[in-house]
């Protein structure tokens, strides 16, 4: 049986950033991040994105604080709304960025 220090329950918004943050103070921890689906974003995992999904937030509001969704890397402009597929591609680029993504264990319950 895996004994783990961490266990963060999702791979949406907020267990990204959980874990994110547990992983930079703690990196000598033992984490881990369960998902049920097969991709992270929660309401944003491919899944769950079609034709036309959009954020009603516009760019600039709706993105972490030290990784923000900037026009030239995701082509979304100043005043709007963010598409889905560019939602989860700036989740994953978060995971992969801060080293959670390998973290993550999908299709977890």
């Amino acid at each position: 049986m895996e004994i783990l220090d961490v266990v963060v329950v999702g791979a949406g918004w907020a267990g990204l950033a959980a874990a994110k943050t547990r992983h930079q103070l703690h990196p000598e921890e033992s984490l881990a991040v369960f998902d049920s689906a097969a991709t992270l974003g929660g309401t944003w995992a491919k899944h769950r994105l079609y034709t036309g999904l959009k954020t009603n937030n516009m760019l600039g509001t709706y993105q972490y604080p030290d990784f923000p969704m900037d026009t030239e890397t995701y082509g979304v402009k100043p005043g709007q709304h963010i598409p889905g597929q560019i939602v989860h591609r700036c989740l994953e680029a978060y995971a992969r960025h801060f080293d959670i993504y390998d973290k993550i264990r999908f299709g977890h319950k």
